[in-house]
């Protein structure tokens, strides 16, 4: 009998595949998975059971039963943790996490209840004449046009409430080095004009001959002109990072202006030359790009170089109109790419002189936000089709063009067609190269995507999240370390990748086989065990089950049995000498054995393997498994 029998070797790799038949899948993809919720790819090879999270930073200051509506991991920016949350009062909702108290301090907003410097009373000149601010300057004096050394020279702007458009208004004085300068203004005509240079001090605003009805002078043609925020309508505040000299982040929620934050001084962006509320911002060439102000959707404006609160024209900013409204932008290599629902663009070039729009497809585009995300190598976005490169999209043409995610072509399209689409948030972990899409349903399960090495280079493998809701979702490097982090429902931020559990609660999860059926699906095979190959972390229990014949009701499969592993092995950094596994979760000299072999019964034409668990033991992974089986007969 011993003669006949015969082992299968299955290699765990291939990750969730929902899209290929079961026959197919059996032979040319055993290593895959037909069931794979909280496993990943791991980088040493198998499923690895995803880490828990924990809350480490508590709950950010706000209103009872409000979600965080925003994070932020900025490295050198305070502590490095920002998050935004409808306040309890007012209208502040950025927060710092201040680590040596560990609690959220609220960032007020630079507010200037009337930042022009000077108001010019009713003047009637017979000829010409000096207009005075605050009576402080005539034919001499100064006035500082800075009120906060953190703010910069501002222009000059004319509020006129009658028609001064027959007159002049030269302006005198010195510019931020110091240096004489000079511009003659028109005059509005029921309207606002401003000087195209920017003033430090003024010694003198002559008007030519004729009246000056209630002008009013001020610095700045809203530039700096900061009010607090609206939460009304505020349901997302979004992040970029980026370092025009430091480090900063810029706010963009589209209800109010955008607002720049650099660890001390919190700024919104209201000159009048930019978008009033716009809900995307990208750095790209040293300039500052916002879009999706709801009023012009389909306008990307942009800034001057290396500085992100002048949109004058002649200091190198401008505005463009794409065509269509804007869903997303993003930076990737020497492009920047603006997605639509149903087209992309890209914008390259450096400068206002030789920035050119040039044309990706018109025939697809991007649904979610916050979908659009840098990994491997590629800019990655959910389209109507499923996961697509920009770097594939780009080469429209191309016949070898497909997805990247085949594979699961049934998840998306039930998240295309069931799922709002605006509670999406995704989240890179660079670290494992590795990519996490979160759903804001209670009852959806996310989706985890992650690189594998394999004889034909670098593939996508994929599985599926559960118990992990997050409204909000961000990574990045403090120092050496990555911090990945969410935003919840109840105000609260986790950090990922911490501990084996969700913030307390048991992580369940599940990896099943496809059917195997030994290259022939229609001869009986009579099973006798199952090895399995683990990687453990610590102890943990396993429940196995071995499933035939497609799950046939008329089909007696065995009792579901369970891999104990205990003493297991500790790595390197995972576990102190000495310490018991009470308090450690891993022992320093443990067994290293990584086989379970398993004694099972029962025949079927083909099997499927199930690991299962449900609670808060270490992690570890399944590498792999070996099928020892009988032939039997054909019925």
């Amino acid at each position: 009998m011993a003669d006949n029998l015969a082992s299968f070797k299955v290699f765990c790799q291939g990750g969730l595949n929902t899209s290929r038949d079961v026959l197919s899948q059996g032979e040319t993809q055993p290593g895959s998975a037909v069931k794979l919720t909280n496993y990943e790819p791991s980088v040493t090879g198998g499923y690895r059971k995803i880490n828990g999270f924990s809350n480490d930073y508590g709950s950010v200051t706000g209103q009872a039963n409000t979600s965080v509506l925003g994070v932020c991991v900025a490295n050198g920016i305070n502590d490095g943790i920002l998050a935004c949350r409808t306040p309890s009062s007012g209208s502040n909702y950025l927060h710092k996490y201040v680590n040596s108290s560990t609690s959220w301090g609220e960032i007020t907003c630079d507010v200037i209840a009337d930042d022009r410097d000077g108001v010019c009373a009713s003047q009637t000149p017979s000829g010409s004449g000096n207009l005075t601010i605050n009576g402080a300057l005539a034919s001499s004096g100064s006035v500082n046009f800075t009120t906060a050394a953190s703010e910069q020279p501002r222009k000059v702007t004319f509020f006129g409430t009658g028609n001064e458009s027959g007159k002049n208004f030269t302006i005198t004085g010195t510019d931020s080095a110091g240096a004489a300068q000079t511009e003659v203004v028109a005059g509005p005509n029921n309207s606002t004009v401003s000087s195209t240079k920017f003033f430090n001090t003024i010694t003198q605003i002559a008007v030519s001959a004729g009246t000056a009805a209630a002008i009013e002078v001020g610095s700045g043609t809203g530039l700096f002109r900061t009010s607090n925020p609206t939460m009304s309508g505020v349901s997302k505040v979004r992040f970029t990072k980026y370092n025009f000299g430091s480090a900063k982040i810029m706010l963009t929620d589209g209800i109010n202006p955008a607002a720049t934050y650099d660890g001390t001084t919190y700024k919104q962006i209201t000159d009048s030359n930019a978008p009033t509320d716009p809900k995307f911002s990208a750095v790209f060439q040293n300039h500052m790009f916002l879009a999706g102000d709801p009023a012009q959707d389909t306008n990307i404006f942009f800034s001057a170089p290396y500085d992100e609160l002048d949109y004058s024209a002649v200091n190198g900013s401008g505005v463009i109109n794409v065509g269509f409204p804007i869903v997303a932008i993003k930076t990737f290599r020497d492009a920047l790419f603006i997605f639509g629902s149903n087209n992309i663009r890209k914008l390259v070039g450096n400068n206002i002189s030789n920035f050119v729009l040039e044309s990706v497809t018109d025939n697809l585009g991007c649904l979610a936000t916050d979908s659009v995300i840098e990994i491997g190598g590629d800019l990655l976005f959910l389209s109507q089709d499923g996961l697509r490169p920009v770097s594939g999209t780009d080469k429209i043409g191309d016949v070898n063009l497909e997805t990247v995610s085949k594979d699961i072509q049934s998840v998306f399209t039930d998240v295309v067609f069931d799922i709002d689409l605006d509670g999406l948030n995704a989240v890179v972990l660079r670290g494992k190269t590795q990519f996490r899409y979160f759903f804001a349903a209670a009852d959806t399960q996310g989706v985890i995507g992650g690189f594998r090495q394999t004889p034909n280079g670098l593939q996508f493998e994929y599985g599926q999240l559960l118990g992990i809701r997050a409204t909000c979702a961000d990574s990045g490097y403090i120092g050496q370390n990555e911090f990945v982090i969410h935003g919840d429902n109840d105000g609260k931020v986790h950090r990922q990748e911490k501990g084996n559990s969700f913030a307390g609660e048991d992580i369940f999860s599940a990896f099943q086989t496809p059917y195997l059926y030994m290259q022939d699906p229609e001869q009986r095979k009579i099973f006798y065990t199952i090895a399995t190959y683990l990687r453990s972390e610590g102890d943990n229990e396993i429940l196995m089950s071995a499933v035939y014949d497609y799950e046939d009701v008329n089909v007696l499969n065995p009792n579901d049995f369970t891999l104990s592993n205990t003493n297991a092995a500790a790595y390197y950094n995972e576990a102190a000498y000495a310490a018991d596994d009470a308090t450690s979760g891993a022992i320093y000299d443990g067994s290293p054995a990584p086989i379970r072999r398993t004694n099972v019964s029962g025949s079927g034409k083909s099997i499927s393997v199930r690991y299962v668990t449900n609670d808060t033991k270490p992690s570890h992974s399944i590498q792999g498994l070996v099928i020892t089986f009988g032939v039997g007969d054909r019925l």
